[in-house]
């Protein structure tokens, strides 16, 4: 007869309605409910507001100026779901959830293509994996539209796990995942995908993959054309436009070797924002080395797809957190295959770090908070207040109740699941949840204050306002402050090295960047200061000397 305790214990790993409520839980908290953040957030809301404003929808736009950085199905989605929204939650939180969705069919992807090859078993594990994976929680709360090329990029991973049983059904998800990845992410989305599509034949059985060769012409038929309908309308509606398009997308790509000057720099980033999925990967490879030198497909795609992903990531654009994304998914489905099979020792210290772990950063949200609203420790506490030296401290007794009761969740962690080889995998999804949801319970006020221009925009408006101009030149602002002032005040710039003659000039000034602005030409009539130490931004705008 089953004692008390283990009536009242969670399953691991999670499987149905507990799995679907944590995935809920891990998606919705922190997705809405605050204005958009600087930074990617702010950024790629730009695209979104512009179609919403009448602007095309073809070629994303910010603030009126064409934007080639990501084709336009994130912003597609966003848009429609702020329209469908609209009457419920403000622009940015209802196109923010486009992040939801993505995120939400990535990870049911990526558990479907681990099911195909490893069993059913594997399906909420390859989930619970992707939870737990330290470098999707902030983005996936964010508008990204990385996430939408992840979608993709699973899709295209469960199409080919599926080649061996129904190649015809296999081949329309591997086409229409490839095709969505490039109409989220360009041709980086077809460098992670076809690749992978081009060499399955050659990974399949010849028994078993009779109709190998015509089910990979008709995934990249399906793939083409999905580019094709896309490129095809930029080609009729902005021919000037497509042949720069293309002219970024190949520089996006093209490998180059400055990353590599900075290696430190960029296996830190790995290891962090891929934790726990490398060990796990590298255990499977490890155990399963056999397999792999009989060239069993369950273990070579995932493999191939993984260093296809690390090796374009670390070779091409820059080095920061947002384009490491693409590692997750197949590293994910690799390690799939080797949670199953940990020994107990490696699965109990597997578990027992990760609770460890999340009670650690708990207690150091708690002091960032003391810190923050009650000067202990005092060290922290002027850190916090150089960083925002007038954040305005407002009653804490409804979040620090929440946050108790989040705190003392991560503390029965240990006594709420069931002992299983799945206990730390589940443990680690469920504290980096309850964790992430106490940072916003107790945090969203902090990073409302630091990360919003909307006090900026509205200022300047009011300096704006009663002026007689032009237009309004720009020096230093990037995207993401053209996209808040378009936002929050319909304020839009032109740069600098416009031949327009304009009467004001606005200028955006860091630690690490301050643009120059000639005395003689421009006079200051209004400045707004942001923030302080390194963290100082500054707005000034200045009127032409005549």
């Amino acid at each position: 007869m089953p004692d008390a305790s283990s009536r009242f214990s969670l399953p691991t790993p999670l499987q149905g309605w507990s799995l679907l409520a944590l995935l809920a839980i891990y998606l919705l908290v922190g997705t809405t409910g605050h204005l958009p953040w600087r930074g990617d957030d702010l950024t790629h809301l730009g695209p979104i507001h512009a179609i919403l404003s009448g602007s095309s929808w073809l070629m994303p736009e910010i603030a009126g100026e064409i934007y080639r950085e990501n084709p336009p199905l994130y912003y597609w989605l966003g848009a429609g779901l702020a329209k469908l929204l609209g009457s419920l939650l403000p622009e940015h939180d209802a196109a923010r959830l486009a992040s939801t969705v993505f995120t939400a069919t990535t990870l049911y992807c990526t558990g479907l293509a681990a099911r195909r090859m490893y069993g059913p078993g594997s399906f909420a594990a390859a989930i619970l994996l992707g939870l737990g994976a330290l470098g999707l929680v902030v983005h996936a709360h964010e508008t990204q539209p990385i996430l939408a090329q992840l979608a993709g990029m699973a899709l295209c991973y469960a199409g080919l796990a599926e080649q061996t049983e129904r190649p015809w059904r296999a081949a329309l998800q591997t086409g229409a995942g490839s095709g969505i990845a490039f109409l989220a992410g360009g041709l980086s989305g077809l460098v992670l995908t076809t690749p992978l599509i081009l060499l399955s034949p050659a990974l399949c059985p010849a028994h078993r993959c009779r109709n190998g060769l015509l089910g990979t012409l008709l995934s990249l038929a399906i793939t083409a054309m999905i580019a094709g309908a896309w490129l095809g309308a930029v080609a009729i509606s902005y021919p000037g436009e497509l042949a720069l398009w293309w002219r970024d997308e190949y520089a996006s790509i093209r490998p180059h070797l400055s990353n590599l000057g900075a290696f430190n720099k960029l296996i830190q980033l790995l290891g962090w924002f891929s934790w726990p999925l490398w060990p796990i990967a590298g255990w499977a490879v490890w155990r399963n080395r056999q397999q792999l030198r009989l060239g069993t497909p369950q273990l070579i795609l995932p493999i191939l797809a993984s260093i296809l992903a690390i090796l374009f990531t670390a070779l091409t654009g820059s080095i920061r957190p947002a384009n490491m994304l693409p590692i997750l998914p197949p590293l994910c489905l690799l390690a799939a295959y080797g949670v199953e099979s940990l020994r107990r020792g490696a699965a109990n210290a597997f578990d027992w770090f990760g609770i460890m772990t999340f009670i650690f950063f708990g207690l150091l949200v708690w002091l960032g908070w003391s810190a923050l609203h009650f000067g202990w420790p005092p060290g922290l506490a002027r850190q916090v207040a150089r960083i925002a030296p007038d954040f305005p401290v407002e009653s804490v007794l409804g979040g620090a109740l929440i946050g108790a009761i989040l705190s003392s969740a991560l503390l029965l962690l240990p006594v709420l699941t069931r002992r299983s080889p799945m206990r730390g995998t589940t443990n680690w999804a469920l504290g980096l949840t309850l964790l992430w949801c106490l940072a916003v319970t107790l945090w969203q006020p902090w990073f409302v204050y630091t990360k919003n221009y909307q006090p900026v925009a509205s200022e300047l408006a009011k300096a704006l306002d009663g002026r007689s101009f032009n237009c309004v030149k720009r020096a230093g602002l990037a995207d993401t402050q053209r996209a808040a002032l378009d936002y929050f005040s319909n304020i839009r710039t032109v740069s600098y090295r416009s031949q327009q003659q304009c009467e004001l000039l606005l200028t955006y000034s860091t630690a690490s960047n301050s643009p120059s602005v000639a005395k003689e030409e421009w006079r200051p009539i209004w400045q707004r200061r942001l923030g302080g130490g390194r963290k100082t931004e500054i707005f000034r705008l200045y009127q032409r000397n005549y």
